[in-house]
């Protein structure tokens, strides 16, 4: 038989735990374990998902990436279980889809949702509807992806341990409760001869973090490493020790609520099962190592309590350096995905959103396709050697052609420097017959420009300038501009005595009177030069723009 490797990773609340295991008929071996201890506040919920992301980063260093199955704790995850008429499979998902959607308190399209069906009585199915908000697997698979991980399935803690108790302990067939404690839940599996239930608690090991730090009013953090070294080492108290005896209490108070919570559970399960209280009690998880708790739970239960070995059957491999009793607490789920294919009536859902789904279904028949295209690129070649021997005989002819054409191009250039010639000397003559269309508006200005000259007296121009333009989309515009001066009879009895308004006020009635003409349109304000007056001299220099009228041009 073929071995098999898969690279699991088990994505918890406080810790990320990856093996590759191989499998080779019924048996596993774990090849290797990574364990990487999450670091943020582990009160603070947002920041998960970024710690998980630093610690799958922490994986590649060990040589660890490509296709892996996630799985996910159980407190990011909505288990329900709901009852739904014994159908055909194929019309399941709507009848779920619509009985979830009265179970749940969110809307169904904002969950990615799997279902596992865990009871059948001929009447009617018992399923396990289990869900995670869509945001957050999205943002989860971000992580995965920018870690350099390609997720081939997410997989929920919820229901894996079911697998793990079937795998490590064929012979079982009592009605047995199994306890999963991790760091913000507890998963209650509760295994029967004809199925399963399970139930998330939201109950861990950082409640009693919690306790401890309300009850010694510090931070979380140190709450968290003051119960390690407390309960883990014993080191630093004494048994009258105010501080230890402040953790007892904190510890049989977390310890009360664990047993509350079980016997609640315990009385659902049998209200919705209709079956017996289980016989048996499995601990698994690192929060079932607190001291005493299993002893509390024996007694308040009145049933045998002992600790949960998942590696029963399960070979591991001599590099592992990892103590064998912390392995026992921390690889159920990664058993249980692991030989979901080698126990009857596996469980096990998929949260992997359908589009990277269909994206790694597409990758694994990339190869199939890449020969098809391969294939269908090659069956134009018979045509495109028939097209390439008639293009030879095609480009002999067009030689023969192009050599007939050369004389004919030097008499095409020929004809293109004549018609440019041409062209030159029609706007040539253009010019020349607007000079002469314009000789008879130049005659009657230069009378009105004399005209308004005599009628302001004692003004004389001395030079005139024709100013053309002509914009960006093809329009003239005509200016003249006149130079002149203004005799400045007061300038006799020295600059100070002229009236510089008048003087102005006269430069600009010859203006107005400049306007009044028919081939003028408007005209600016005129420049006075007073620098010669006030140098002694009885003249006043002056210019004056004139804008002509487009329509009658000079």
């Amino acid at each position: 038989m073929s071995t098999c490797k898969r690279l699991i990773i088990n994505c918890g609340a406080s810790r990320v735990t990856a093996a590759v295991i191989s499998s080779h008929g019924g048996s596993l071996k774990i090849e290797k374990l990574v364990t990487k201890d999450l670091e943020y506040d582990l009160s603070n919920e947002e920041a998960i998902l970024p710690s998980v992301g630093a610690a799958l980063k922490v994986l590649q260093a060990h040589k660890l990436s490509g296709k892996a199955t996630l799985i996910i704790p159980g407190n990011q995850v909505l288990t329900k279980a709901i009852r739904i008429p014994h159908i055909e499979e194929a019309k399941r998902a709507q009848i779920i889809a619509f009985e979830a959607q009265q179970n749940i308190p969110y809307p169904l399209h904002e969950v990615i949702w799997d279902s596992q069906v865990v009871g059948d009585d001929g009447v009617e199915l018992e399923v396990l509807f289990i869900a995670a908000k869509s945001n957050l697997v999205d943002d989860f698979c971000g992580y995965v992806s920018a870690a350099g991980f390609s997720a081939e399935g997410i997989s929920a803690a919820t229901v894996l341990d079911y697998n793990t108790l079937q795998f490590a302990y064929p012979e079982l067939d009592d009605d047995v409760l199994l306890i999963n404690i991790g760091a913000r839940s507890t998963n209650l599996l509760f295994r029967n001869p004809e199925g399963f239930f399970v139930r998330n608690i939201q109950l861990g090991g950082n409640s009693l973090t919690q306790n401890i730090a309300d009850s010694l009013g510090k931070p979380f953090v140190q709450a968290e490493a003051l119960k390690h070294r407390f309960f883990d080492e014993k080191n630093g108290y004494s048994g009258d020790d105010s501080g230890a005896q402040l953790l007892n209490k904190c510890s049989e108070s977390f310890m009360r609520r664990m047993s509350q919570e079980i016997t609640r559970s315990i009385v659902n399960y049998r209200r919705q099962k209709g079956g017996v209280a289980p016989k048996r009690i499995l601990l698994n998880g690192r929060g079932s190592l607190l001291q005493g708790l299993a002893e509390q739970l024996s007694t308040t239960q009145k049933v045998p309590v002992e600790f949960f070995d998942p590696l029963r059957n399960v070979t591991v491999d001599g590099s592992i350096d990892t103590d064998i009793d912390v392995l026992r607490m921390q690889t159920s789920e990664i058993i249980g995905e692991a030989c979901r294919e080698m126990v009857p009536d596996s469980a096990g859902v998929n949260l992997l959103p359908e589009s990277i789904q269909s994206a790694m279904a597409f990758a694994q028949k990339k190869p199939f396709v890449l020969i098809a295209a391969a294939c269908l690129a090659l069956a134009p070649l018979p045509a495109w050697l028939a097209v390439k021997n008639a293009h030879s005989v095609y480009s002999e002819q067009v030689r023969v052609i192009e050599s007939g054409l050369q004389p004919l191009q030097s008499s095409q250039a020929q004809i293109r420097d004549y018609q440019a010639q041409a062209e030159t000397t029609s706007r040539a003559i253009e010019r020349v017959e607007g000079l002469v269309n314009s000789k008879s508006n130049w005659i009657q200005f230069f009378a009105e420009l004399q005209g308004s000259i005599h009628q302001a007296e004692d003004v004389w121009l001395d030079k005139l300038n024709i100013l053309r333009e002509q914009s960006a989309d093809g329009k003239s515009s005509y200016e003249v501009l006149v130079e002149g001066q203004l005799l400045v009879r007061e300038a006799v009895n020295g600059a100070e005595n002229v009236d510089e308004d008048v003087l102005s006020d006269q430069l600009k009635s010859l203006r107005a009177s400049f306007e009044d003409s028919e081939f003028i349109v408007s005209s600016h304000s005129p420049v006075i030069t007073w620098t010669k007056l006030q140098e002694g001299l009885n003249v006043l220099p002056f210019s004056i723009n004139l804008v002509v009228d487009p329509a009658k041009p000079l």
